[in-house]
């Protein structure tokens, strides 16, 4: 083709009825476009495989010989008229008489990604003005010809690309390429461009809507007409048809939830849950938890522990072939005061006599301890001491506090009642004895229990038990044993010394004596044994 002649193509691909064809689809992806904005964001479409497409529509053609003026208003020697692509959409095609203007077309490719791919096709159709008559045989007029038939075999290679493919339902697109005709006067060459809106109706299923328009660059190829001006053009429009991919779109992942607290405390196991379309994400699947503190963890759940206190994003990741989705929260990690232990010493202590309290307590510093005596005073501190000044049994109550919390803890601290200096000496009682089977006290007795009460009524802190026993040969010596204890015990709670203080128990028959007269006296006996301060036993005075 010469310059002058390419020059004249470009001017009448942008002036002629080519672009008003254009135009109709044009209206349509606007309109589609539209409606996308409803669609479901999950991926609709695959990518990274082959897919199959099978269509028909409408055929046209535009080119030097003529269609619907054979013959009209000329005389016998007037030439054929020839027409151009201002024919583009002559309806008298259809109402002729020749054939039905279609075209059946199919294709296969491969799509690298869901937006560009790659295609063969082929396209045949029936034209009814293609076939190249009238032409005339006269030397010095245009135009020359034949009955070439209306069958035409195009041969596409093409390129596509679809506008938002992977998410949209409806995806406008654009095929540009090369295309190869055959059936005419010669072999066809030249570009061809088209668009069109793919329709998602299934994982591997689309319909579409497309035009194609196929431009030769040889003019008298398609028709055996050589006017020397505009190019011949076949097209499809519109045609429809049905787009199959041999794999599903995969599907990426979406985090639907993710719970964990929003405040926990140091060295508590916290839980962390996620829940993601896993039911219909493309597998593999992984997931991926990052702490923020330099730890991860893998799952849809997944337990942390924090062992310093701050402010920690958790993030929540999930990753397929299709994707990422990520997600994160926030974690306050607080570090509240806690009472570990609580102690006195010592415990019991003697009215008047220091204490000493100690507590382990952990959390963020600073944490203020405050102690509650439990006789109407208070102290602070790690380590206070105390002075009870009254006998009794008090609760003594520690609260520990920082900025993120407080703990609090009570321990029971038993006082009693100091003795006097006197009552320092005091380890041994008198020893009473009992005449042959009996438990009345005798007069020696008496002298010598009236003593050990002096000393009780003196020393109000001392208690002490007695205990009573029995010589071999004596009857029921159990029960006698008893009945001596509880003899010299009530003398005791007679002369003034409280109940409480004194207890008694019988010991049977003495251990290892003879039943000789001497060792038999010993024997019927009732020892007062000291308890000291009700923890440990003085030795018996035999």
């Amino acid at each position: 083709m010469q310059l002058r002649d390419a020059v004249r193509f470009v001017d009448h691909i942008i002036s002629s009825h080519l672009a008003r064809a254009a135009s109709l689809l044009v209206a349509l992806l606007i309109g589609t476009t539209i409606l996308v904005a409803s669609a479901d964001a999950q991926p609709v479409r695959a990518g990274e495989t082959f897919y199959l497409k099978f269509g028909a529509g409408l055929s046209d053609y535009a080119g030097d010989a003529s269609g619907p003026d054979f013959g009209s208003n000329r005389g016998p020697n007037t030439p054929e008229p020839i027409t151009g692509i201002g024919d583009l959409f002559d309806t008298n095609k259809f109402t002729e008489g020749g054939p039905f203007p279609y075209t059946l077309s199919g294709e296969v490719g491969y799509q690298f990604s869901p937006e560009f791919g790659v295609g063969l096709g082929y396209q045949f159709g029936q034209y009814p003005f293609v076939h190249g008559r009238p032409f005339t045989v006269q030397n010095d007029l245009p135009g020359t010809g034949g009955d070439l038939g209306t069958v035409r075999h195009t041969v596409q290679l093409l390129g596509r690309y679809m506008l938002k493919a992977e998410t949209w339902t409806f995806s406008p697109y654009i095929d540009t390429g090369l295309n190869a005709t055959f059936g005419g006067h010669t072999t066809a060459l030249g570009p061809f461009g088209g668009v069109g809106v793919d329709v998602s109706v299934g994982d591997r299923t689309s319909l579409f809507l497309e035009t194609r328009l196929n431009l030769t660059l040889g003019d008298e190829s398609i028709d055996g007409i050589d006017n020397g001006g505009e190019p011949d053009l076949l097209s499809a429009l519109p045609a429809v048809g049905l787009r199959y991919t041999f794999k599903k779109p995969a599907v990426s992942p979406r985090i639907l939830a993710l719970n964990g607290p929003a405040e926990v405390e140091v060295d508590e196991s916290t839980p962390f849950t996620a829940r993601t379309n896993d039911a219909e994400a493309t597998r593999p699947l992984s997931y991926q938890w990052d702490f923020g503190d330099g730890r991860s963890g893998a799952g849809l759940t997944a337990s942390h522990t924090y062992d310093q206190p701050g402010e920690y994003i958790v993030t929540f990741t999930a990753r397929n072939e299709a994707g990422t989705a990520r997600d994160s929260l926030a974690v306050e990690v607080v570090s509240p005061a806690r009472i570990l232990s609580v102690d006195a010493t010592p415990n019991p202590v003697k009215e008047g006599d220091p204490v000493r309290f100690q507590s382990e307590v952990t959390g963020a510093a600073p944490v203020t301890q405050e102690w509650e005596f439990g006789d109407g005073t208070t102290g602070s501190g790690v380590a206070p001491s105390h002075t009870y000044e009254e006998p009794g049994e008090y609760t003594v109550r520690l609260v520990a506090s920082n900025e993120d919390g407080e703990d609090s803890a009570a321990l029971t601290m038993q006082v009693n009642r100091a003795r006097p200096a006197v009552c320092e000496t005091v380890r041994e009682f008198n020893s009473v004895y009992f005449d042959q089977g009996s438990s009345q006290i005798t007069s020696a007795a008496t002298e010598k229990l009236q003593e050990n009460t002096d000393v009780l009524l003196k020393c109000p802190n001392l208690s002490v038990r007695t205990e009573g026993f029995a010589a071999p040969g004596e009857p029921n010596p159990q029960a006698l044993s008893e009945s001596r204890a509880q003899a010299v015990a009530d003398f005791y709670e007679n002369e003034g010394v409280d109940p409480s203080r004194v207890q008694s128990r019988g010991e049977g028959v003495v251990e290892g004596a003879s039943g000789k007269k001497g060792d038999a006296q010993q024997s019927r006996r009732v020892d007062t044994i000291l308890i000291d301060d009700g923890t440990e036993d003085a030795s018996p005075n035999n």
